[in-house]
């Protein structure tokens, strides 16, 4: 009997409710573990150091000033548990805050624009590439 593997532990920090909220059913549905949702990067930190999930998808633009607490939260997740991976949501092009996540360590980090999403297959398959 064929033993299916471990489906990837992901925590999602979105700010938009909505948004987060239909994230979180999209992956479950696509049969990864949403181990937590949150809406703030200090969040984040806390989830991510209780849960260890395989990957982070963060939203860049996050509470109190939405600018780049989620980058620096992604950049801080990738210097603590290196092993964990990053995909950065964004609605807006960000390359140069990308560029200075990229610059620690490119394995283990995507960048997905979220207009850019078509496909939802394409999306749960690039979360995958980046975890493994």
């Amino acid at each position: 009997m064929k033993q299916s593997a471990p489906s990837l532990r992901v925590v999602l920090a979105e700010d938009a409710v909505l948004l987060r909220e239909g994230l979180r059913r999209v992956l479950s549905d696509a049969g990864l573990d949403v181990v937590g949702t949150v809406g703030n990067a200090s969040e984040l930190l806390e989830i991510v150091a209780a849960a260890q999930p395989d990957v982070v998808l963060a939203d860049i633009r996050m509470p109190p000033t939405q600018t780049t607490e989620g980058l620096l939260a992604a950049r801080e997740i990738r210097t603590r548990w290196p092993g964990v991976a990053v995909v950065v949501l964004s609605q807006h092009v960000e390359t140069a805050h990308l560029f200075e996540l990229l610059g620690q360590d490119p394995r283990g980090v995507g960048y997905v624009l979220k207009e850019r999403v078509a496909d939802v297959d394409q999306f749960v398959a690039a979360i995958g590439r980046v975890a493994a």
